[in-house]
């Protein structure tokens, strides 16, 4: 995680963070057969409480795809939710577009409460279990598949 930034615009807070994603070689090689890669981006919002568990306010979930076509040799990224669908020339390029988030509306300020502490959470994460079937496997049981992010958390003000 590179940077995060939640803010409000009128009725609505929007999310804006940066990811650094590192793929190791084997993620690599299954990409350059032509594996598309699942990444989903987790945000929450949790009431803190302090006698019983924090009570999850908003989850959001913004999935997308990595892919690479071996006929062109060009990276695809495809946002169905947000209409981002772009081509990249190499894996660097792609990977940073990969890992930048801008201006995602994540909740209406009208589900929060006046005078109540909240958190916010936020990770990257490569979904294995939407991973081709043949894959699925390997992908949960070894850690050479692992590219998530720790969760950041932070108190909203």
């Amino acid at each position: 995680m590179q940077s995060v930034k939640l803010q409000q615009n009128d009725a609505t807070f929007s999310l804006d963070a940066t990811f650094n994603i590192d793929l190791s070689p084997i993620i690599q090689d299954a990409l350059h057969k032509g594996i598309a890669l699942p990444f989903v981006l987790d945000f929450n919002v949790m009431r803190q409480r302090w006698n019983i568990w924090d009570q999850t306010v908003v989850e959001a979930s913004l999935p997308y795809r990595l892919s690479y076509n071996v006929l062109t040799r060009q990276y695809h990224i495809r946002d169905k939710l947000r209409g981002r669908d772009k081509n990249f020339d190499t894996l660097e390029q792609v990977l940073t577009a990969a890992g930048i988030i801008m201006d995602l509306a994540v909740f209406n300020a009208e589900q929060l409460m006046p005078e109540v502490e909240y958190e916010a959470q936020v990770r990257l994460r490569l979904e294995a279990g939407a991973l081709p079937s043949a894959l699925q496997l390997e992908a949960l049981e070894s850690d050479k598949w692992e590219v998530s992010s720790p969760w950041y958390r932070w108190v909203m003000d």
